[in-house]
């Protein structure tokens, strides 16, 4: 399969700058920032390949070096935050059979996000996002996603978008998403590629400056290369949130219609889908570190990547909650619960994770941190059972260079 992510990151780019030179002059506010940053890692972990009964130790070291690029003027926002990571595995046990060196799956990993808006009238706001992720992580494929496996792919995902206004209390959003993603070997078992084109249309309605209602329908479609079967995906959904304080409650719900191109094992599959959440700091103008943050997120869809047609239901839930000590040391706690019960099969699992840190701000440019914690997933098949124990230390600066 061909790969286009060069030309909509050109496009993008160009786009940017066209609106940028063509917009309203509001020069007089503009503001031009530059942040180098680079992050130091080492990890180490009870059960790198996440087996079952074949648990290995492997240290793993990264060094991850980026930039974070900002222009902004009185309507326009254009960003670029680029960073590549280096990742270095070193057994501490032997090979059961099998099983692979640590240090086969060596690699770099590349992550890129251009964000760019333009409020051209009083009305009309514009804005395009691209994303590029080179990486193994099976997360980034899939924010409900329920694998180990260590293949690598690129991933890319452009999307413009518009937003009318058409008064105080109502506004129109209509977003288009490309997302391309494309495994290195994408031999049998190994990942697939394909391609996802998604159309998105909100109805907005603002009941009070802290409540608000929308009505969000998108319709997408998934072609893939080889042998899994494409899908056309309808999903309406009706979603309120409420501002208290520094704290904003969402709550959603809906209904999910998938249909496959040809007869697959769990057959067309329709359901209803939820999602309620609580985001918010204290305080909520904070440009470092708050002095409290609070993220929580419990809801039900069906996975999206289905290799080899393995869609699930997933009910999940996210959470991170953060404390400031004495202006110094951050503490953290953060993870999720997810059950994947699946739709081609009797497979159900409960997967896990819980972690514990604290970073210690040094100075406002120089960071260093300590965390561990514990994955586990329970399945009901054999083999796909595993639970794995980590510890990380880490140390980052993030220096700006004159922000103006």
């Amino acid at each position: 399969m061909k790969s286009f992510y060069p030309y909509y990151i050109i496009v993008s780019v160009l786009a940017a700058l066209c609106l940028v030179l063509t917009g309203s002059p509001a020069f007089a506010q503009e503001r031009l920032l530059v942040k180098p940053h680079i992050q130091v890692d080492w990890q180490s972990d009870s059960n790198f390949h996440k087996a079952e009964n074949a648990e290995k130790s492997v240290y793993t070291y990264t060094v991850k070096p980026g930039i974070n690029l900002g222009y902004t003027t009185g309507k326009t926002l254009m960003s670029l935050d680029y960073s590549f990571q280096r990742f270095m595995y070193d057994d501490q046990d032997e090979n059961m059979p099998g099983q692979l060196d640590a240090d086969e799956f060596d690699y770099t990993a590349h992550n890129a996000a251009f964000r760019f808006q333009s409020q051209v009238s009083q009305r009309v706001l514009l804005g395009l996002d691209n994303t590029f992720i080179k990486t193994r992580d099976p997360a980034s494929a899939d924010a409900n996603d329920n694998s180990v496996d260590r293949y690598k792919y690129t991933l890319n995902r452009f999307s413009p978008g518009v937003n009318y206004k058409f008064g105080d209390k109502f506004s129109l959003g209509v977003k288009y998403t490309n997302l391309y993603t494309d495994y290195s070997d994408d031999g049998p078992g190994q990942g697939e590629d394909s391609v996802e084109n998604r159309g998105g249309l909100t109805w907005l309605y603002r009941f009070t400056p802290k409540t608000s209602f929308d009505l969000n329908y998108q319709l997408w479609e998934r072609d893939y290369d080889k042998n899994s079967v494409d899908y056309t995906s309808n999903q309406l959904m009706l979603n309120a949130k409420h501002q208290i304080n520094f704290l904003t409650f969402g709550a959603g719900v809906g209904y999910h219609n998938r249909e496959f191109d040809r007869t697959v094992p769990s057959g067309d599959i329709d359901q209803f889908v939820w999602k309620v959440s609580v985001l918010g700091q204290n305080p909520p103008d904070a440009r470092t570190v708050p002095k409290s943050s609070i993220y929580l997120s419990f809801g039900s869809n069906l996975n999206d990547s289905g290799t080899g047609d393995t869609y699930f239901t997933s009910t999940r839930l996210d959470a991170r909650l953060t404390y400031l000590v004495m202006e110094k040391i951050n503490c953290i706690m953060s993870g999720y619960y997810q059950n994947s019960d699946y739709e081609t099969s009797s497979r159900e699992d409960d997967r896990w994770l819980v972690s514990l840190g604290a970073d210690y701000l040094i100075n406002r440019f120089f960071t260093v941190g300590l965390s561990g914690g514990l994955e586990e997933r329970d399945s009901n098949f054999v083999g796909k059972s595993f639970d794995n124990e980590y510890v990380m230390l880490k140390a980052k600066f993030n220096y700006d260079l004159g922000s103006k």
